[in-house]
């Protein structure tokens, strides 16, 4: 029951995070967030790694591993996450979110199955046929749905935001699956996140000129808010889905947090006051029930 709790409670950090990302995408520009965010989580994972005694494993990190690994953080956080915040910007949270989170999982068994010679069943292509009719449902179904004409309004921008993203993160797996053999999951999170944030912190500085992480415009608040975010994602979920997996096993742990689309959907009505459809509602199960077939 512990290990199902943990794995529940990361699936609510996630949905939180992305939350508050979309309340937050009209005050701070998406290179900006993303940045606070990032620091904040290797603030985090830097001070727990040498707390937990892995200190000598960071340190002592062979160059080839390193290289992967720094390269599979790049690709997912100072790029993926960035493309994914921009969709927030253009996109409803109960349509961005439940598009990017659930085409990833889909796109990552695809690439184990066509390019690692993982074994395909007949379960990953029901499920991935699932979750392909749940995106139809969100974007292409629910965009011609006679809704308010701001709120849940679907741009085909935003759908491809959140199908990039997802691919930067399915890219980023790959990388890092080749460059994490032997080494420990905080280890390598405490390289990846810093290394990011580290690269968008220099793309940041050369955009100042154009209102990038003008600190002072944001107001306290804001800066609040995208430090919980970093701590929901980095702290709470980060060591939640590791703890989870060790606890439950990895297949439980994945399943429970496919939950996360439907945290999305109340917290988006209550705290962001969006009106999702009933395309957008009926798309997020069936894209949930996808992923639950692909990961069985």
């Amino acid at each position: 029951m512990l290990g199902a709790g943990i794995a529940i409670i990361t699936a609510l950090a996630w949905a939180g995070s992305s939350i508050i990302l979309k309340s937050l995408t009209t005050r701070i520009d998406t290179l900006s967030l993303n940045t606070l965010r990032l620091w904040v989580g290797s603030l985090i994972l830097l001070a727990f790694i040498p707390l937990s005694g892995r200190g000598a494993d960071f340190i002592h990190t062979p160059f080839l591993p390193l290289v992967y690994v720094i390269a599979s953080g790049i690709i997912a956080m100072a790029i993926g996450d960035s493309i994914y915040i921009k969709s927030l910007s253009l996109l409803d949270a109960s349509i961005a979110f439940p598009i990017a989170q659930c085409s990833f999982p889909v796109l990552t068994v695809l690439v184990a199955v066509f390019f690692l010679g993982e074994t395909f069943t007949w379960s990953t292509g029901a499920g991935a046929g699932l979750v392909v009719l749940g995106i139809y449902l969100i974007a292409a179904a629910g965009k011609r749905a006679k809704i308010p004409p701001v709120q849940g309004t679907v741009t085909w921008k935003g759908v491809i935001c959140a199908l990039t993203a997802a691919a930067a993160w399915t890219a980023a797996v790959a990388t890092l699956k080749i460059g994490v053999v032997g080494m420990d999951a905080f280890v390598a999170a405490g390289i990846r996140i810093p290394a990011s944030a580290i690269v968008l912190s220099a793309l940041a500085v050369c955009r100042r000129k154009k209102g990038t992480l003008q600190l002072r415009e944001y107001g306290l608040r804001a800066i609040g808010l995208a430090a919980a975010a970093g701590i929901l994602t980095y702290g709470v979920a980060a060591v939640g889905y590791v703890t989870a997996i060790q606890l439950i096993g990895a297949g439980r742990t994945v399943l429970l947090t496919t939950t996360a689309p439907l945290f999305v959907l109340p917290f988006s009505i209550l705290i962001l006051k969006e009106t999702p459809t009933r395309y957008t509602i009926a798309g997020t199960f069936v894209c949930v029930a996808g992923i639950c077939l692909v990961v069985a």
